[in-house]
């Protein structure tokens, strides 16, 4: 490009009313918009190499070296059209722009800026405050006690404050448990004070490392402010073997600790043995505390996890089809087996195309990373078939058939593969969820044990039959959780009941009204006081008593007068039968309705309905938040550092937990938001969790 013509452009850009540009002394280097480089460098791609060269050498984005910019940060074009910036002490905002205002203003402004730190001002060092701080460096960053001790820690630490004063890795472990102590203490009297009932998660976890076995217990419950809360309770080693008494002891002496045995809703656990016998020596513990027990003598509290149950029905179903993915599963065996074969690979990809050329291979106990391994390999089809040619060791390209039938395989799969993930997200789904994914999972069963393909009918049935022996009859408990969605009610579930059995959906509607109204009844009874209370009248009671509440007059009370009256007989109505009379929300309308927000607003008008509502919406359907705990559990006990004592283990799993929540890191807490519509409005996003 000669000099005329990049005078020519010039003279257009500097015309263009968006575009700014600053020109220093020399005239050599300009600021220009983003806009204005993109389209150079897409114009007259004839000359693109010099171009690009030339436009490098001429125009270069100038930095703001000036120093009060360590005190200003911009804030944009504000609606005048003026561009601002504001001091980041008193948050005062000023003009700043290139070509109308310098710096001087708000250099000016830093000099008598009354919340600006004056020149060698800086807090007083405190030892404790300093201590504090590093035990939570250490809790929330999974780092070892000894980072403490590391020489250039202490030499950084030194060099930042001359007064900073070392501590060793037996007082850093010793300000970590007092943290522990201390939340601990803040968590028991939040479960105290809450007055519903609080459901519970367990699982075990086995460290690798030391062949120690530990149990997890979570705590969920909805707070006083109607957000979904989970806590991790206990972390701590069980000893062999792991029996249901065992586990059922630990459990129950963990629950006595935080106080909460008496508030017991339900317990999610997955389906190993051991499980259920622990859910019935807890049951019949549950039922001698005194004052407490089990609501409806213990019917609703085992809840069985759902994200286990879809695995082993999903597993029995590609058992049958290991022959068909044998070929695809050696293709991409074949590949990641060396890097050449890699690079060959990538080569093959960008030949048709792909910038990147990712396989997965699958895991034997997650079968959804079979579905991914399968989706990959369909996509670099043809990526596979070009390797064959040049690679002449390839020996195990898929055929035609093959490749079509992996196609309909991933057509099957995808949709267990979504709710297989909306039940394992982090943001844990709860029981208003269950029954809308369960009967999904059904109807495709359903369907797909028809479909003309043999080896998927086949497929559906074996998977049919493990869904018939887990989820033949809906968890009752879940299932009311669905109703107390104001989108849902008893209606929606009939008609969900009739798409899959018009002869038996009569039947099991009713099972589920019976069953709510015995849950709704016991509420009832358990909020009703069981003995009359002897109060002293105030003065205005005095004054206006009836002649007729004297205790001379022995007049059956009103209240009294109204239960004596045969059930069936009265015509008053329920806060249930209220609920459920009243026509449902469209969900059409509202598909990320806040189900959570309708029972706060109403919990007055819906009393002991609104109570039950709270509690069925905080059982989880999985055991998501347990195994979350073993996954940063792992690394926290690693080959190096093996020998933490049981004990500090849970002071730096539960506080981790009771600081920052389940996130594994600052990018999980920043990007795991809530699905609304696979929550179906429950807001589990909106929860105290940090």
């Amino acid at each position: 490009m000669d000099f005329e013509s990049q005078e020519t452009r010039r003279s257009q850009y500097m015309n263009d009313e968006n575009v700014h540009f600053e020109v220093n002394e020399g005239a050599e280097y300009v600021e220009f918009d983003e806009e204005v480089s993109k389209t150079e460098a897409t114009e007259d791609p004839e000359h693109s190499a010099t171009q690009a060269t030339q436009a490098t050498q001429a125009v270069r984005k100038r930095r703001k070296t000036s120093r009060v910019w360590k005190d200003f940060e911009p804030v944009g074009i504000e609606s005048d059209g003026k561009e601002r910036s504001k001091c980041i002490h008193c948050e005062a905002k000023f003009v700043t722009n290139s070509r109308t205002h310098g710096t001087h203003h708000l250099l000016r402004h830093l000099e008598k800026c009354p919340k600006k730190p004056k020149e060698g001002d800086r807090p007083v060092y405190d030892h404790q405050v300093d201590r504090e701080m590093m035990s939570e460096i250490i809790i929330y960053h999974d780092l070892p006690f000894r980072y403490v001790e590391y020489e250039k820690v202490r030499a950084r630490d030194k060099y930042l404050n001359p007064d900073c004063q070392p501590i060793c890795r037996q007082t850093a472990t010793a300000d970590v448990f007092k943290r522990y102590e201390i939340e601990k203490d803040k968590l028991r009297e939040v479960l105290a004070k809450h007055d519903g009932r609080v459901c519970f998660t367990s699982d075990l976890w086995k460290d690798t490392c030391t062949n120690t076995g530990y149990i997890c217990l979570t705590a969920h419950f909805i707070d006083s402010s109607w957000r979904l809360s989970s806590k991790i309770l206990t972390f701590c080693y069980l000893k062999a073997p792991h029996t249901g008494e065992e586990m059922a002891n630990k459990v129950m002496e963990c629950m006595k600790d935080w106080g909460v045995e008496k508030k017991v809703f339900s317990i999610t656990l997955d389906n190993a043995g051991n499980n259920n016998s622990m859910v019935r020596l807890l049951q019949g513990r549950f039922e001698l505390v005194n004052g407490g027990g089990l609501l409806c003598d213990g019917k609703f509290v085992h809840v069985r996890c759902c994200a286990h149950i879809l695995n082993l029905i999903v597993k029995e179903g590609l058992e049958l089809a290991k022959d068909l993915l044998e070929n695809i599963k050696e293709s991409v065996t074949y590949v990641k087996s060396s890097q050449g074969r890699k690079e060959a690979f990538h080569a093959c990809a960008l030949r048709e195309g792909f910038k990147k050329s990712g396989l997965s291979l699958d895991v034997a106990t997650r079968w959804n990373s079979t579905y991914e391994m399968l989706v990959r390999a369909l996509k670099f089809r043809k990526a596979f078939e070009y390797l064959s040619v040049y690679d002449l060791n390839y020996k195990s390209l898929p055929s035609e058939e093959e490749w079509n039938r992996g196609e309909k395989l991933c057509e099957f799969l995808k949709p267990f593969y979504v709710i297989t993930n909306l039940f394992s997200g982090s943001k844990y789904p709860t029981s208003n969820v269950y029954f809308t994914q369960v009967w999904r999972i059904q109807l495709l069963l359903m369907k797909f044990s028809s479909c003309d393909d043999a080896a998927l009918a086949d497929m559906a049935e074996r998977m049919q039959v493990k869904f018939d022996k887990y989820w033949e009859d809906y968890s009752l408990v879940l299932a009311m959780g669905a109703v107390l969605d104001p989108r849902m009610k008893l209606y929606l579930l009939e008609k969900a009941y009739e798409a899959v059995d018009p002869l038996t959906s009569k039947v099991k509607v009713k099972e589920l009204k019976d069953n709510l109204i015995l849950l709704y009844n016991d509420y009832v009874a358990r909020a009703r006081p069981s003995s009359r209370v002897t109060t002293i009248p105030t003065p205005q009671e005095l004054v206006t008593e009836s002649p007729l509440e004297d205790d001379d007059f022995d007049i059956v009370n009103i209240f009294d007068l109204e239960r004596s009256i045969g059930t069936g007989v009265s015509n008053t109505k329920t806060h249930l039968d209220i609920y459920l009379e009243e026509p449902r929300l469209d969900r059409a309308s509202f598909p990320s309705y806040d189900v959570l927000g309708y029972w706060k607003d109403n919990q007055h008008r819906f009393g002991e309905l609104a109570k039950m509502a709270r509690d069925l919406l905080s059982i989880p359907i999985t055991t998501v938040a347990s195994e979350s705990a073993f996954s940063i559990g792992s690394r926290v006990l690693t080959p190096y550092r093996n020998r933490l004592l049981p004990d500090n283990v849970q002071a730096l799993l539960c506080t981790r937990n009771w600081l920052r929540g389940f996130a594994e890191s600052e990018e999980d807490e920043n990007n795991n938001q809530p699905n609304e519509n696979a929550i179906s409005g429950l807001r589990a996003g909106e929860s105290s969790m940090p």
